[in-house]
């Protein structure tokens, strides 16, 4: 399972963040505005690979059977989280002085899981061991859904704190605007990639508990062997 960020109108620009202690005429008109919301698609279902089509996905997570033990997989859940974010600025300019004062105007992050769950045909619905196998994905589900809605806490927190550090950046000449979005968008970009790379390092941790030897071995007890 992996993560997949997009950022949308995050230009990567290199520079020296300008100070934000502005002059008496560089203060933004009004106060930003910062989304950050968490979406699931509806969890899809596919019963009709066999186990030996399901071998050949990549799966992230670790089998607890040792190597010698060779095994089938009986069900999956696959699914990625794509982050999105926006941004827009507010900028006044002095004439007079022939300067630009940029501030940030609205910000929306979106955090958003696509999961299909996956249960080999060799189980047929209404099946014990479909149900048992349904049961144990569903638990992949839930933890995905928890890890984005701690993590858009996290990460509103931490970008309200950083837009209330920098509320203006200027003034600056017209001629550096662009270059000076550049290094704000460069700065948000970086803010927004450690929280998905801690997102994704928690997730594929909490994802491999749930795949324990324990759980498997419930999971295979938890039917009767014809």
């Amino acid at each position: 399972m992996k993560i997949y960020l997009s950022a949308l109108l995050c230009i990567l620009f290199c520079g020296t963040l300008p100070s934000a202690k502005a002059s008496n005429w560089c203060q933004p008109t009004k106060e930003p505005t910062i989304t950050v919301r968490t979406s699931t698609d509806t969890i899809s279902y596919d019963f009709s690979l066999s186990e030996h089509q399901l071998n050949k996905f990549n799966i992230s997570t670790v089998s607890p059977y040792s190597k010698d033990v060779i095994t089938d997989v009986g069900g999956l859940m696959k699914g990625g989280i794509e982050t999105q974010q926006k941004m827009s600025f507010g900028t006044l300019t002095n004439h007079q002085t022939g300067q630009v004062c940029i501030w940030h105007d609205k910000m929306d992050i979106l955090i958003h899981i696509k999961p299909t769950i996956f249960v080999a045909s060799e189980f047929p619905d209404g099946t014990c061991m479909h149900k048992s196998i349904l049961e144990h994905e569903h638990k992949h589900v839930v933890v995905d859904r928890e890890i984005v809605n701690k993590y858009a806490k996290l990460i509103g927190e931490a970008f309200q704190n950083e837009i209330t550090r920098y509320s203006t950046y200027g003034p600056v000449a017209r001629s550096e605007q662009q270059e000076t979005l550049g290094v704000i968008k460069k700065r948000m970009q970086s803010l927004l990639t450690q929280y998905t790379t801690a997102m994704s390092n928690e997730r594929r941790k909490r994802q491999q508990a749930i795949d324990s030897l324990e759980e498997y071995n419930r999971v295979n007890a938890s039917c009767p062997k014809k």
